[in-house]
């Protein structure tokens, strides 16, 4: 973070300009880990694997492995990932069984 003591007194915007994932990232790691984490669990429309899996956040990317039955639970677990709060991206590492 810059500070400048001189010249541009009450712009206190123009300290810094590379923090986008700081701004972007309001909720702690962890917070967004158990809420993903949570999410998926309560889903009953989720086969047992695919409601157990990994999920790791750094920075608000939630990184997503283990396994699920198909395709097109794979794009739920996606989507469903994605709508929670604080969740900046996904990095889906899911497999599919049987594939």
């Amino acid at each position: 973070m810059l500070v400048s003591c001189g010249g541009n007194s009450g712009n206190l915007n123009a300290e810094s300009t590379d923090n986008s994932t700081e701004n972007a990232q309001t909720m702690p790691d962890w917070e967004i880990t158990a809420r993903v984490k949570k999410t998926l669990m309560i889903d009953g429309s989720l086969s047992a694997s695919a409601r157990m899996t990994s999920v790791t956040t750094n920075n608000g990317v939630v990184t997503l492995t283990g396994t699920v039955a198909n395709k097109e639970e794979r794009s739920k677990v996606v989507a469903m990932v994605k709508g929670v709060s604080g969740v900046v991206s996904v990095d889906d590492q899911l497999t599919v069984a049987n594939s």
